[in-house]
């Protein structure tokens, strides 16, 4: 793998932190899901940075990108992603979301088909509740309930691991918060602004109508379980694209990218040949 370089683009609305492993190639740009960061794909970066100009941003609220008061919508930081693209002259590129990376590859694929050579889905149910007014992460009342009750600061990184581990379910997810631990004068914190995450939650909303108007090869993959996407959601989505491919994991671990590293690389490696194959490139 060649080097992966480590920029922050200042944007209109917010400064994004990202991934590039730049080069002359097509481009794939990965998005994380909820508390990742773009270190999140650093096993995906390896394992395409030969053929492909790996991106991966930390997206607004994430990881060193900025935390400015918003909405954190797929809409708000699907325009930072677009708008990254243009800053970087890129024309299309393949979308990756994991997660609520996946809700922004939607909104993306769905609005800028022209910028989208392909999609990939990555355990994220497009059904949800209907579109609403959303609030601004400055008036939430209600702070991401997953995380509400960690500290803002640990004192040690033992005390912040074991209440990571308190929270997680694997050690893979247990890793995942890890990723995102700091250390500075006052203590360990993490990344992720638990107010960027209360505004993400309380705006969600179900994006099931944006799916007919992706006109791109879309890959759609779920894990085992059913916490996240559910059979039945995996069925309306693929019914309701144009050209779905769908896989399920043997895996339940949400993170169906990292779970079990070599049946996920199979099938996407079997879906960009067809991007080759259907002279996608």
């Amino acid at each position: 793998m060649g080097k992966i370089y480590r920029e922050t683009a200042g944007l209109s609305k917010v400064d994004l932190f990202y991934y590039d492993t730049k080069g002359e190639k097509p481009v794939m740009i990965c998005l994380h899901g909820m508390y990742g960061r773009a270190e999140t794909w650093s096993d995906f970066i390896s394992h395409y940075a030969d053929k492909y100009r790996v991106i991966a941003p930390d997206l607004r609220g994430h990881g060193r990108s900025s935390k400015p008061d918003g909405y954190y919508t797929y809409e708000e930081m699907g325009e930072d992603v677009v708008e990254l693209m243009d800053r970087l002259g890129i024309k299309q590129a393949i979308l990756v979301g994991h997660s609520m990376g996946g809700g922004i590859v939607g909104y993306i694929a769905s609005k800028y088909p022209d910028k989208i050579r392909a999609a990939a889905i990555l355990d994220k149910t497009a059904k949800g509740s209907k579109r609403h007014i959303p609030v601004l992460s400055s008036q939430v009342k209600e702070y991401d309930a997953f995380t509400k009750e960690w500290n803002e600061v640990f004192d040690t990184r033992r005390e912040a691991l074991e209440c990571i581990k308190r929270a997680s379910g694997s050690e893979l997810e247990t890793e995942y918060f890890v990723n995102s631990l700091y250390e500075d004068e006052s203590g360990y914190r993490f990344l992720f602004s638990k107010q960027a995450l209360g505004a993400y939650r309380a705006n969600e909303y179900g994006w099931l109508d944006l799916l007919p108007q992706i006109s791109c090869k879309t890959l759609l993959i779920k894990s085992a379980g059913e916490e996240s996407v559910t059979k039945q959601d995996f069925l309306e989505m693929e019914a309701c694209l144009k050209d779905a491919t769908v896989y399920i994991m043997s895996n339940t671990n949400h993170n169906v990218h990292l779970a079990e590293k070599e049946e996920f690389y199979r099938i996407f490696d079997q879906f960009l040949n067809t991007l080759i194959s259907g002279n996608d490139f």
